[in-house]
Order: structure tokens, then sequence, then C-alpha cells
């Protein structure tokens, strides 16, 4: 067998010799028996082993073995995979074998993960599974040493090839990206407040030509261009690393002449919602500091941008970031805001803020799309437990009608498909909007219809259809409810949907 190393960052190569001396152990992510043709030695060993015991089959397992790196390797096996099985099979099989690798002591595993005809996308998503199994919180890495390898490798045939290599380069570069956004939306309240949110976007983007900032941090301003946003951060102003802030993130194309499509995202940035004076009760309160995931995956995607700098892209990302505090100066029930679209809006119920919180950036972004080359509007959002309820760890996609006419949430589901993000098409129908209308004589919009017993998610997007002044135009939008696949707490964030919109807008150098 041919040995080559190829470096691809530091402590991170391409392998081609199975037995090399620069690795500690394997991990083999193990198929079913007639989907994947493995080396002569290492299918004879597993078909002993599984004599032995057939529960490797089951759960990952260690065991010894002469013919690998470090005499020992991790069977982690898929399971049965039937025609109803998706690529989360290898993403998860990869995740839990680098897991059981890391208990087992290893420091320098070498991870196998062979083609598999099922899953065009198996090997990108099973080394992002491996990948995430290695990911330390930022408050623990900013507390103490606590890298857990040493010495990282995937495993190629023969030969590194162009494609595998591109493979690994591009799971790398969304990895970081899943990083910076985990690391968001998992810090605690106060070290990922907004002012602390604004800091590390800053570093984390510092340098690069692709990427322009800009913080809206004057609370006059706010309250002129932002006013929902500003109701809702009010309790919170007396403080100032919790006053909100808006972030504009823009990625330009190194050849803007290449550029077909531009993407606006406004991401739901609350860093704790208490509820507000609709306090929550009953234990419901925590792991709200995961009410900024939306926020946390508008940053992650432009990180993507920021590596792998598609030409075809202009992006704009707006993190809409405040908190939802409880205080003498609260935004209460019955109160009449103004939008920026000049819309009247009656609060009814301030433990549904992140629609307002991110409303008047819709609004803007409606006004800067009309301007641009073909342009897509998105609102990213922890925002209704409703579509948790609905489809459990998955993002519920809505389109207004212009996305719609493309089947744009159908696109999505297709690429969540392929990244092992799953995605699930919700419709959005003309009651979800007339809901909206106000319900007091005079005022245009309801914060939230009381008396909804069903559809909470469907007319949440209809809600910020209708403010943004996407109700009649033929610009894009698209809501993507990410509460059922954010990450609940204590689990770590997933970053979702970042990598199926990498995938959907081609930002990978696949």
């Amino acid at each position: 067998m041919l040995v080559q190393e190829f470096k691809l960052y530091e402590n991170i190569f391409i392998e081609t010799n199975i037995q090399s001396h620069n690795y500690d152990g394997v991990i083999l992510i193990l198929y079913p028996q007639d989907l994947v043709a493995l080396p002569r030695d290492i299918n004879s060993f597993v078909d002993n082993i599984s004599k032995l015991d057939k529960h490797i089959y089951k759960v990952p397992t260690v065991w010894n073995c002469d013919y690998v790196s470090g005499g020992r390797i991790v069977l982690s096996p898929t399971g049965k995979i039937t025609p109803y099985s998706d690529v989360s099979v290898v993403r998860d099989a990869a995740k839990k074998g680098m897991t059981r690798a890391l208990d087992a002591g290893m420091k320098k595993p070498l991870l196998v993960i062979e083609n598999v005809v099922n899953f065009p996308d198996g090997q990108l998503v099973g080394i992002l599974g491996a990948l995430e199994a290695l990911y330390v919180p930022l408050q623990i890495r900013e507390f103490k040493e606590s890298k857990n390898f040493i010495h990282l490798g995937f495993h190629s045939d023969e030969k590194i090839t162009e494609s595998f290599e591109r493979i690994v380069r591009n799971a790398l570069a969304l990895e970081r990206s899943r990083i910076f956004a985990r690391d968001i939306a998992g810090g605690d309240p106060e070290r990922m407040s907004p002012a602390k949110i604004v800091e590390y976007v800053k570093h984390s983007f510092a340098g690069d030509t692709n990427i322009s900032i800009n913080v809206i941090d004057d609370q006059g301003i706010i309250a002129k261009q932002y006013p929902l946003l500003a109701a809702v951060s009010r309790a919170a102003n007396n403080i100032d690393r919790h006053k909100a802030r808006v972030v504009e993130i823009h990625y330009n194309s190194s050849n803007p002449s290449r550029v077909t499509e531009t993407l606006l995202l406004v991401g739901k940035g609350v860093t704790y919602d208490t509820g507000g004076a609709d306090v929550k009760i009953s234990g419901r309160m925590a792991g709200m500091s995961r009410d900024k995931s939306g926020a946390a995956a508008v940053a992650g995607f432009l990180k993507a941008c920021s590596i792998l700098k598609p030409p075809h892209l202009k992006v704009i990302g707006v993190l809409c970031l405040c908190r939802n505090s409880i205080g003498e100066d609260s935004y209460v029930a019955d109160e009449l805001l103004i939008s920026k679209s000049g819309k009247t809006v009656r609060v009814t119920n301030t433990d549904a803020e992140g629609r307002l919180a991110m409303a008047d950036s819709v609004f803007k972004c409606s006004e800067i799309a009309a301007k641009e080359l073909n342009p897509h509007i998105y609102t990213i959002a922890t925002l209704t437990g409703h579509a948790r309820a609905c489809y459990g760890n998955y993002t519920a996609s809505m389109d207004n009608h212009s996305a719609k006419a493309t089947n744009h949430s159908t696109k999505l589901q297709f690429s969540g498909t392929r990244m092992a993000e799953g995605v699930e098409v919700s419709t959005v129908r003309a009651e979800d909007l007339a809901i909206n209308n106000g319900k007091c004589k005079g005022d245009d919009l309801v914060q939230y219809d009381t008396d909804a017993k069903c559809r909470n998610h469907q007319l949440a997007a209809g809600f910020l259809i209708k403010v943004g002044g996407l109700e009649d135009n033929n610009i894009k939008y698209t809501h993507l409810d990410i509460a059922g696949g954010a990450g609940l707490f204590p689990e770590e964030p997933t970053a979702v949907p970042l990598l199926t919109l990498c995938h959907a807008h081609k930002v990978l150098n696949i």
C-alpha cells in the first residue's frame, strides 16, 4: 500500500497508509456487509469478529487489530440502512466512532469512511460528524487547555485524489464555520451578550477583504430605524453590554461581474429570553440563551462564504441582537408600536419577541433587495415551539408566493437531506397572513393572535411577510424556523441550517 501523507492544516492530514505509525488507532465506519467492499485483511478481521460478537453492527466497539495503525480499531456501525434512511446514519456513526475513540484514549485517530453510492455526500457528511465530536465549547476552551487530539487523519485509498482532497477541505471549512456559529449560539448570556457578540464577530472576520461589517449600536438610531427591536430591548437598555445592536455583515465577491444571486439573511439574536413581562414560568426559562441561534447561523454562513469565497454570491447578513429582559421599562401587552414600514403593531405577548426583533430588518432588506440582482431574503430564528411540536428536530421552511413559485423550500429540503440537516416544507396560506390583521380599531397588525389554536409557526411567517412588505411584491422570501433543529440545551448547538444553505447556494468548492 502506498505510504503518503498530505498535510491540510496543523495536525490534520490525508493518509493513504492504514498502517501508518503516525496514528494510535483507526476508526472504521461499518456499513451493512453488502454496501462496501473493505480491504481484504480488514474484511477478514471484521468477519471473524462478527462471529464472536454480532453487537459490532449495533454499537461502536474497540478491538485489537494488527492490520491497522496503533494496533486497535473502532468499528462504528451505521446500523441497518433502509429505503427510508438518509445520510444522517453516516454522520451519527462517524460522530459516535470518534467519541468512542476519544473515550478509549486515542489522541491520533485515523478515520476511514468509504464512499457509498446511496449517499453522494456521505464522505463529506461523515467527516463533519467526526469533527463535530471534537468540538469543545468556547468558554471551556477559554478557561483551560482542552484540545482533545494531537494528530488527525482522513484515510484515502491508494493515492490522494483531487476529489477527496476537495471533500476534506470543504469539510474543514464548514466545520470552522460551524464552530463559529456554535460558539455564538452556545455562549452563556454574559459571554455572548450583544456587545460580546459584536466583539467576537469583528475579531473573527478581521483582515478579510471580502467582508465588511457595520455595527449600529446608537440607541437613538435603533429607536428610529428599528423601533420594534428597540421596544423588545427597552428593559435591558440600562446595562450597556445588553443594549440592542444590529450587526450587518457584507460578503462581496472578488469578481462582482460573476455575481448571479444576492442573499439577504436576517437572524434572530435574542441573547436571553426571559419572556419579558409575560415571563416564562415553571422552569421554561432555562436554555433561553439559545434564542440567538438564528443570528449565530447567519454569522456562520457568512464565515463559510469568507473561507470558501463563492464568486457568484453577494451576501448581506443581519444579526438582530437584543435581550428580552424584565424590568420597570419592559414593553408590555397592549402597547401600540409603529414599525419602520409605517404599519402599527399591537403587542399581545412579550414572549413573542423574536418576530419583533427581526421585523424592521426584514423591511429594510426588502428595500435593499429591490435594487439587487436576483435577491432572496431569509429569516432564520428559533421562533416557535410549535415548529418543534410539528416537525421534531427538523427545520420548518416557509416560502412567500415569490419563493414558492420557484419551489425554493423543496430545494432546501433536498439540500438538507444531502447534508444531514432535516428540512420540512410548510406552506404559508392566506389565513396565515390574514390572522395577523389588527383587531383593535385602526390597528394594522397584531403581534400574535392569542386565540390561535394551531398553525402558530405559519402565522409567525405571515406576520413577517406583512410587516416586511413582502406580501405583494415579487421578492423571494423564505422563513426558516429552527426551533426544533438548533439543539436543545444542554446538548451542543447544531448550527443549522448552515450546511443546507451552503449546499443549496453552491458555496462548496465541489
